[in-house]
């Protein structure tokens, strides 16, 4: 007979941390048999408990070899709905972070802020799809005061389907550009499937938090009765830009100036909508400011490097039409004596837009007054010829390029879809 979820539960309780890799496993956990495309996690349930895991959920009977192999009906679907039942053990603000652009640096600005005044949990890096989600969840200690759960998204439903894991009662959309667009077939339906969970806020009499300066979040929040506002000089939170060359500095309605370690104008929607939250939460302004004045971003994001006689602008971590469009643009209006240098990489999972954006993106550089603009990767490469612009069919010829002829004293722009691995260029800059 299979095992049921509160029974599960119980288990969970004492062996509170969860396995989905035999590689990875810790002692006393659960292994969860997920399937993959390539693997079947079933067959590796006798070597996650030889490795130390207390029992294995499996979900095939011929793999139930050993009183600690526990039989599902679907691991993937036990995962998530024992992560639902825990989080249904609390009675505590849950925030949905979702959005095409600045997920996870919203995410962790929100993360250092609130924690001035509340024991946070966060996703951690980029858990943030059908099994982060849960895993995320479940690390979710008993003392957590106020959770953020990030979600990301590349098909329509998703979204939809992590609120009825995570059952958020707070949320916001980031923005909303032309991200994984294969998934979605069109811009409007990346709309609908990132307005879901708006759908569940409205549907459970949950708070949305939305930027009265974006007309498509603005449309949306009409479903509303009293969303927060935030980006309006009358709104509910206001701050204003006062620079970026290159790091952000901005002023709160007290003139009070404040210098971040964020470069990029792009970022400032995310300092605005972290500011806006510890708001809500009544985290007091000073340890807003200091909390964001103190974020130094990491993995890839918006990261500001010095090597040699070159300063880097890394911001690889992931790419599509909208980011590239504002990180040209941030670093076209970049204050610098050196000779700026942007290096773009192919932006994935566009669908049938996706020549048609790529040429787009290699006319916006054009367009601006960089000493050379390269492009890497099969998309870029197939795209029509503009004179001033190098593109390179992969990144192992750019690589050569750059050894034998090194750039020194520039700025450079690095960005690109994370399949493309840009920021292994550091090795040759």
């Amino acid at each position: 007979m299979n095992i049921t979820i509160e029974q599960l539960y119980q288990i969970y309780r004492e062996h509170p941390l969860i396995s989905t890799d035999t590689r990875k496993i810790e002692t006393g956990s659960l292994f969860f048999a997920l399937k993959g495309a390539n693997f079947n996690g079933n067959k590796f349930a006798l070597q996650a408990l030889e490795k130390g895991a207390a029992y294995a959920i499996i979900d095939e009977e011929e793999f139930a070899t050993n009183e600690r192999c526990l039989l599902v009906d679907n691991v993937l679907t036990c995962l998530q709905e024992l992560s639902a039942f825990h989080r249904q053990q609390f009675d505590i603000p849950i925030i949905a972070v979702t959005g095409s652009n600045g997920k996870t640096t919203t995410k962790e600005l929100l993360n250092q802020v609130l924690s001035k005044k509340f024991k946070t949990h966060a996703t951690e890096g980029n858990f943030n799809n059908h099994i982060g989600v849960p895993l995320t969840l479940l690390k979710m200690p008993e003392d957590t005061e106020i959770a953020l759960i990030e979600m990301g998204d590349n098909h329509m439903g998703e979204v939809a389907a992590l609120c009825q894991i995570a059952h958020p009662t707070h949320g916001f959309i980031t923005n909303i550009g032309k991200d994984h667009l294969e998934g979605f077939g069109n811009f409007e339906n990346n709309i609908r499937a990132k307005s879901e969970i708006f759908d569940y806020l409205i549907k459970h009499d949950g708070i949305a938090f939305i930027n009265s300066k974006d007309p498509i979040l603005k449309n949306m929040a009409k479903r509303f009765k009293n969303p927060i506002w935030y980006g309006g000089e009358y709104d509910f939170a206001f701050l204003e830009l006062e620079g970026a060359h290159p790091y952000i500095s901005y002023k709160d309605r007290q003139e009070e100036l404040i210098q971040t370690q964020l470069i990029g104008a792009y970022n400032f929607e995310n300092i605005l909508l972290t500011f806006c939250i510890g708001k809500y939460f009544e985290v007091t302004n000073q340890d807003i400011h200091e909390a964001i004045r103190s974020y130094t971003p990491s993995n890839n994001r918006s990261q500001l490097i010095e090597k040699g006689s070159n300063i880097i602008i890394l911001d690889a971590y992931n790419a599509n039409p909208s980011s590239v469009e504002a990180a040209l643009e941030s670093f076209d209006s970049f204050e610098t004596k050196k000779e700026k240098v942007v290096i773009i990489g192919d932006m994935l999972e566009l669908g049938n837009i996706s020549e048609e954006e790529h040429q787009k993106m290699i006319e916006l550089a054009s367009s601006k007054s960089f000493e050379r603009r390269i492009f890497v990767g099969p998309l870029f490469h197939q795209s029509i010829e503009l004179e001033g612009i190098e593109k390179y069919a992969d990144k192992e010829l750019l690589v050569k390029n750059l050894t034998e002829n090194p750039l020194s004293n520039s700025a450079i722009l690095i960005k690109g879809s994370r399949g493309i691995k840009l920021e292994t260029l550091l090795d040759v800059l």
